[in-house]
């Protein structure tokens, strides 16, 4: 008698079992800590931002990035840092943007020094980068990583009015 009651336990917890509900892979709960990220959170990453995916791939460290469209239209990119040289352990990321500009070395550097949040630096002398690192060692929050996504495309919309704004400087360095 006990091995039917037993055996019918367990044939009821088995079926119970297969209703149990299987977490979804495809959203973050806000309070869910990240100290790693790999490509698919990148991807999860740009659908929480409203962002329009339109290149991914890996380096040859195999460390994962992304290129997108903000909602707003700016495009930008978001590379990994990894510890191990097979793209895995990834505890940093670089949110970069990078925007047309003839700006000079020191009038890219003043606004640079506006924004403690970004940095603003000349990569070649007709652009300019406006990058956002954020370390995920010991974690920080879903929410958290994507209120960093929300800092970086605000001030980008900032530092890009500031690089088009037509100042006495900019006048002036149009004039030789």
């Amino acid at each position: 008698m006990q091995k039917v009651i037993v055996s019918l336990c367990l044939s009821v917890a088995v079926q119970l079992g297969a209703f149990a509900e299987v977490p979804d892979t495809s959203i973050r709960a806000p309070g869910m800590l990240v100290g790693s990220v790999g490509a698919g959170d990148l991807h999860l990453l740009l659908d929480d931002m409203d962002a329009h995916l339109t290149v991914t791939g890996v380096n040859d460290r195999q460390a994962p990035y992304v290129f997108a469209i903000s909602k707003d239209g700016t495009p930008f990119a978001i590379y990994t840092a990894c510890a191990n040289p097979d793209g895995t352990d990834c505890r940093g990321l670089e949110f970069l943007a990078g925007i047309d500009s003839g700006r000079s070395t020191e009038q890219v550097s003043r606004i640079n020094q506006a924004y403690a949040a970004v940095s603003v630096y000349k990569s070649d002398p007709e652009t300019v980068h406006i990058s956002r690192y954020i370390i995920l060692d010991h974690g920080v929050t879903w929410a958290n990583l994507l209120e960093n996504a929300a800092v970086f495309e605000v001030l980008c919309a900032h530092v890009t009015e500031d690089l088009l704004e037509q100042g006495p400087e900019a006048a002036e360095g149009s004039a030789r």
